[in-house]
């Protein structure tokens, strides 16, 4: 197997595992860089057979937990008192217009409407169940716009 690797690509597979990349990375690296066409299997075998380790990228570890927070922060309305103060208020350049409809929609808890900067705006509602969802919206707010939208929305509810 390893006899399909000349010495040269050898090195080149030891750098591609001292920077982190993946056994995939390192078969897809051999095939596009070096014409070479080996398994996913072939390359687990040849890095066992020469002892070459995949590193493990030192900063990554670090900002996985703080991307992977923020993401799980719009599904969780229950938590927004506890984090609102530590959450950092939308820039008057993303800012939307939230507000709560007077009479709520039946079969909702809270309903209300939401201008974009960007022109989008729309009606959004919170069902008994206390799920999120949009009605009659027109065009698609950014992601950043979403987030100052979620910010005002705490905002709101946290003086409920």
């Amino acid at each position: 197997m390893s006899s399909k690797v000349s010495n040269e690509q050898l090195e080149m597979v030891r750098r591609w595992a001292s920077y982190g990349v993946d056994l995939n990375g390192i078969q897809k690296n051999l095939a596009a860089e070096c014409g070479v066409h080996m398994t996913y299997m072939e390359v687990r075998f040849l890095l066992l057979d020469h002892g070459i380790e995949i590193a493990r990228p030192q900063a990554k570890p670090a900002e996985a937990p703080a991307a992977a927070a923020q993401p799980e922060k719009p599904a969780q309305p229950a938590e927004a008192p506890a984090e609102a103060p530590a959450a950092a208020g939308p820039t008057a350049a993303v800012k939307p217009t939230v507000t709560l409809d007077e009479l709520q929609l039946p079969g909702t808890l809270l309903s209300g409407k939401c201008s974009f900067p960007s022109g989008t705006n729309g009606s959004w509602q919170i069902d008994t169940m206390g799920r999120f969802g949009w009605t009659e919206l027109n065009g698609t707010p950014t992601p950043v716009e979403l987030q100052a939208f979620e910010f005002e929305l705490r905002q709101i509810l946290s003086r409920m």
